[in-house]
């Protein structure tokens, strides 16, 4: 009757109790060596030894023969796990070795190789374990980062001080680096030092730090914020040309393009650029007072001031060359500018706040732009269209504030559908909400 695999492994466990294991004339040391067994740097033949000598002192004719011996070390390797109270990564890293071995050897006797031969040695074994090797110390990195990071957000959600060890060139560094902030904060008054907490003069700094990052690295991003309205200006004016229109609603209809393109332009890139900022704020927050939140608003603030002289430029200049008319209402015109560009920053911060905790999020954040924009009166006014298809249009608290810029803007138009009610109890509620949203987040925006 044939012996099963579970009636080998007891004989193996018995046999273990009487010591080393006798092949041929000499004595071969076949127990597991716990030492070197979960030590990532030892090598392969704290396992591939003694599964090769027991190999060798069983009947190995037969596929189930030798799998009761792998079956055997495989059994003693998970005694060894829970003796040692071994990690459980590095014991899945000895299980993948021995899996490796035995895949390995299983494959050599299978062509009828020599594996009993003295000296022997699997082709690939050293190749393919240099490679696991590489792949659990990539496993191990990871972990180390995550728990670093969980640690950080532990402290910084328990307002707890974290210690972080250091390589002696980095704590020499760091030493020379608080001499010199040591320095600088003794040169301004006590109030103006920004400890616990942002304030005036932090946002200020960072206002100054952006236009710098914006001077040195993104200048063609300065000429596009001219270029891209004029470039949108034009596939809207072309648009009513083709059909012949040169007035919609009392309005020209060059500069009817220019305010609805410009302003939506603004509204884009300050929510995109918001949203990013809140996301990438992880590298300034190493600095005393700084949040996202306060990166974020900074961001918002520098586009739509941007984006102000941009319409400054734009309208002298078109008036200038006898192209567009100046606006009715300065002041009105200033406010629901500005108001649709803090419309975008609170986006852009609950877009931050969502990407915080769903990576890919930045991804879909264009698409839901662009969706935004057909149903926001940038390419026409709410007036325009029947009666039965206004409400799928005035839903959007954008198109009432696009609406109510142009009525502000133009003399002869005064919007019928735009209400300023529902703009402002909607803008009112999307900061609130995006001031939630990113206090739900805070901690697990951590410092690089």
């Amino acid at each position: 009757m044939a012996t099963s695999n579970e009636d080998r492994i007891r004989g193996w466990r018995s046999r273990r109790q009487g010591g080393n294991y006798t092949v041929g004339a000499g004595v071969a040391e076949w127990r597991l060596d716990p030492a070197a067994l979960f030590d990532s740097n030892s090598s392969p033949a704290v396992l591939f030894k003694p599964l090769l000598a027991r190999l060798q002192g069983e009947p190995h004719d037969s596929v189930a023969a030798r799998r009761a011996v792998y079956d055997a070390i495989q059994a003693e390797l998970d005694e060894a796990v829970v003796r040692q109270g071994a990690d459980e990564m590095v014991a899945d890293f000895s299980r993948r070795r021995l899996r490796l071995i035995v895949r390995l050897l299983e494959h050599d006797i299978r062509t009828e190789v020599e594996v009993f031969k003295p000296g022997y040695m699997p082709a690939k074994l050293v190749e393919e374990d240099l490679r696991l090797n590489a792949a659990h110390e990539r496993r191990v990195q990871r972990r180390r980062q995550e728990e670093a990071q969980e640690a950080r957000r532990h402290a910084s959600r328990n307002d707890v001080a974290l210690e972080i060890a250091l390589a002696p060139a980095e704590t020499g560094d760091l030493a020379i680096l608080r001499d010199r902030m040591r320095g600088l904060h003794l040169g301004h008054a006590p109030r103006h030092a920004d400890e616990g907490g942002g304030g005036v003069r932090t946002l200020f700094a960072l206002f100054i730090y952006q236009l710098q990052v914006m001077h040195g690295e993104s200048r063609f991003a300065l000429v596009w914020a001219l270029i891209g309205p004029v470039v949108l200006l034009t596939l809207i004016t072309s648009m009513y040309i083709i059909l012949g229109t040169h007035y919609i609603m009392g309005m020209d209809v060059l500069t009817f393009s220019m305010v609805g393109a410009t302003t939506w332009i603004m509204f884009r890139q300050v929510t995109l650029r918001t949203s990013t900022a809140y996301v990438s704020a992880r590298g300034l927050l190493n600095l005393p007072g700084v949040t996202p939140l306060m990166c974020a608003v900074v961001h918002s603030f520098l586009y739509i001031t941007v984006y102000l002289v941009v319409f400054g430029v734009l309208i002298s200049a078109g008036h200038a060359l006898n192209l567009v008319t100046l606006p009715d209402n300065v002041t009105g015109f200033l406010m629901f500018v500005v108001s649709m560009g803090v419309f975008g920053g609170a986006l852009g911060v609950l877009f931050g706040a969502i990407s915080t905790t769903w990576r890919f999020f930045l991804r879909v954040a264009p698409i839901i732009e662009r969706f935004l924009q057909l149903f926001s009166s940038v390419f026409l006014v709410s007036e325009q269209l029947p009666e039965q298809y206004r409400p799928w249009v005035l839903w959007s608290p954008l198109a009432h504030g696009m609406q109510l810029l142009r009525s502000a803007y133009f003399t002869n138009y005064t919007s019928q559908d735009a209400r300023l009610g529902y703009f402002l109890i909607a803008l009112v509620f999307m900061i609130v909400v995006a001031w939630a949203a990113q206090r739900l987040v805070r901690s697990d925006v951590q410092p690089m």
